[in-house]
């Protein structure tokens, strides 16, 4: 029997405190698919079924409500050591975090997180870099970044990743377009100009997905460097684009831009925390990690109350 490691363990105590597969996978940032799979590792490397799926209904099994108690008390003290080896230190925590983001998650998603943990650990400097996808990844590889938040779309086989959220997307047009905050189909955009992020941005991989898949009749491309260009170019009328909620919620609260309710709706993107493979972490970095984790997750290393899973009627993926 191998012994599970944290991020089994915490997809496991996701399940419970969620609820089922489905409501488990946005809170992890993860694929339904990919939540079914972890548990099944995890109860194939235990030699035992944790949660019985043969019904209408999610049961913990006797070996699973076993488990689940360690499981909390294992990230809590997880959670705990760290925070202690910290507090225990001769010094108060110091030093520079050096840290990188994408567009979006480097201006609207890092920020808050960051706070945060300054507030926690008030002697820290920062360094955060903000770049698109294939120069942040460029600069985990090469060492230059410890960490950085990211898209999902990127390649992991030099680096290692975890969930640490989602980010909804949206669909957006001038505030004056005569299409604003209406319902449409592809063929109502006939002709329509096509705003998408430049070349090595993960975000336009995902657009030039979504836009295939709209095949918006006679439409054109045209690309632009950061997405507070694409939404002012999209304010003042030169085309629609799909881009983060969170990064178009001011020009969306002054009525620059709004929505359109395009079908197929986009669906959400996982954010990620990646790392090079070959470089450890300064304690000071782990601190870092942690807290984005438990950000992502907050629940998952609660310590007390029942679970209100037994006998839930989520549905199986």
């Amino acid at each position: 029997m191998r012994s599970p490691d944290l991020h089994q363990l915490r997809v496991f105590v996701a399940i419970v405190d969620a609820g089922g597969f489905s409501a488990a996978a946005p809170r992890l940032g993860l694929t339904q698919s990919t939540v079914s799979t972890h548990l099944r590792r995890l109860e194939a490397e235990l030699g035992t079924v944790l949660i019985d799926r043969s019904g209408n209904s999610l049961r913990l099994t006797t070996a699973g409500e076993s488990l689940l108690g360690y499981a909390r008390q294992i990230l809590a003290l997880t959670e705990a050591a760290l925070d202690q080896l910290a507090r225990l230190s001769t010094k108060p925590v110091t030093g520079t975090l050096t840290i990188g983001g994408t567009t979006t998650s480097g201006e609207r998603i890092l920020p808050e997180r960051l706070q945060s943990f300054l507030q926690r650990y008030p002697d820290v400097t920062l360094a955060l870099s903000v770049s698109n996808t294939a120069d942040t990844v460029r600069q985990v590889l090469d060492g230059s970044l410890a960490l950085a938040l990211v898209g999902d779309d990127v390649d992991k086989a030099l680096l290692i990743s975890r969930p640490v959220g989602t980010e909804q997307q949206i669909v957006i047009v001038s505030g004056s377009h005569p299409l604003a905050g209406q319902r449409v189909e592809p063929g109502d955009l006939r002709g329509t100009s096509v705003l998408v992020r430049e070349p090595g941005s993960s975000t336009r991989r995902y657009q030039e997905r979504l836009y295939a898949e709209w095949r918006i009749p006679r439409s054109t491309i045209s690309s632009m460097a950061s997405t507070s260009a694409i939404t002012n170019a999209v304010a003042a009328g030169l085309g629609i684009s799909c881009l983060p909620r969170v990064a178009v919620r001011d020009a969306l609260a002054s009525g620059r831009v709004a929505q359109l309710h395009l079908d197929p709706a986009p669906p959400d993107r996982p954010v990620t925390v990646i790392r090079n493979r070959d470089r450890p972490l300064s304690q000071l970095e782990e601190l870092f990690l942690a807290h984005l984790e438990r950000a992502a997750t907050g629940p998952e290393t609660s310590t007390g109350g029942g679970t209100g899973f037994q006998g839930s009627t989520s549905p199986l993926g």
